[in-house]
């Protein structure tokens, strides 16, 4: 017995597969990176917005076809969609209310969440250019986003890495100075380009793999309801007809999402992802 899917099913199933692409590379890059290898801070924003607008646009488009006897959006509709993440997580937020998926809401402003989304959402726009529109004359508008991200680093350190664990930092990267100071010069740069002083380029480093996990708790506030939305979208869909009797036009997400599915303290203990 030959089981036939839907071209959109298909489509749905490799989307949610490039999705899950980026949002490992993403997660894992964030987690990992320090001012040590500012590469991986790149990767992280590149790849973890990317994710994020991808996940919400299918949550978007499995609404939509929901409504819609399972036809999806056209491409002029998609295209209206943009990339500014604050929009999309609203409209992800109403999909979810439409479908009767409850408690979900919007980042409460003005915290570390809605801090996080809003800088995904200006990299995603415009400031993932920063590097490129800057050469020729500041950008008064956009914020570099290696110093936009140090901000969100500062205060989670400031909010959620405990007060003796930054003192021990502190102090060890004072008794290393002592040791090394007269014989040593540092060639490195802090997030804002200046230059890193010996105790400075031992200290900053390592806070910023204190606030690490805490760091990645803080994301998935904001992604783990993104998950639960796609997720349960798509079981109405893989388990609803249309209106011609037909089926199987929307695939199951939850199979691909299963490891992002965590608690707080898996979180903080995962350095990779998946």
């Amino acid at each position: 017995m030959n089981i036939t899917f839907s071209s959109t099913f298909t489509l749905l199933q490799h989307e949610v597969a490039l999705m899950e692409g980026c949002l490992s590379i993403g997660l894992t890059a964030l987690r990992n990176a320090t001012v040590s290898d500012k590469r991986k801070f790149y990767s992280g924003f590149f790849n973890t917005s990317i994710a994020f607008e991808r996940l919400m646009k299918l949550i978007v488009v499995v609404d939509h076809m929901l409504s819609n006897n399972f036809d999806p959006p056209t491409k002029k509709q998609l295209k209206t969609y943009g990339h500014d993440l604050s929009q999309l997580y609203q409209l992800s937020v109403d999909a979810a209310n439409r479908n009767k998926i409850t408690g979900i809401t919007m980042p409460i402003k003005g915290s570390i969440e809605e801090g996080i989304l809003r800088f995904l959402s200006e990299f995603a726009k415009s400031s993932r250019y920063y590097n490129l529109n800057s050469l020729n004359s500041r950008s008064l508008q956009n914020v570099d986003p290696l110093i936009g991200w140090e901000e969100v680093i500062n205060r989670v350190i400031e909010e959620d890495v405990p007060e003796k664990k930054i003192k021990k930092q502190i102090d060890a990267a004072k008794l290393i100075t002592d040791k090394i100071n007269d014989m040593t010069f540092t060639i490195l740069h802090d997030m804002s380009g200046e230059s890193l002083s010996t105790p400075q380029a031992l200290n900053l480093p390592a806070r910023q793999l204190l606030a690490s996990p805490h760091l990645m708790i803080r994301v998935f506030k904001i992604l783990s309801p993104l998950i639960d939305i796609a997720s349960k979208l798509s079981h109405i869909g893989f388990y609803t007809k249309s209106r011609d009797g037909t089926s199987r036009h929307i695939p199951l997400f939850k199979e691909t999402l299963v490891d992002y599915m965590l608690n707080d303290a898996e979180i903080k203990r995962k350095k990779r992802w998946p």
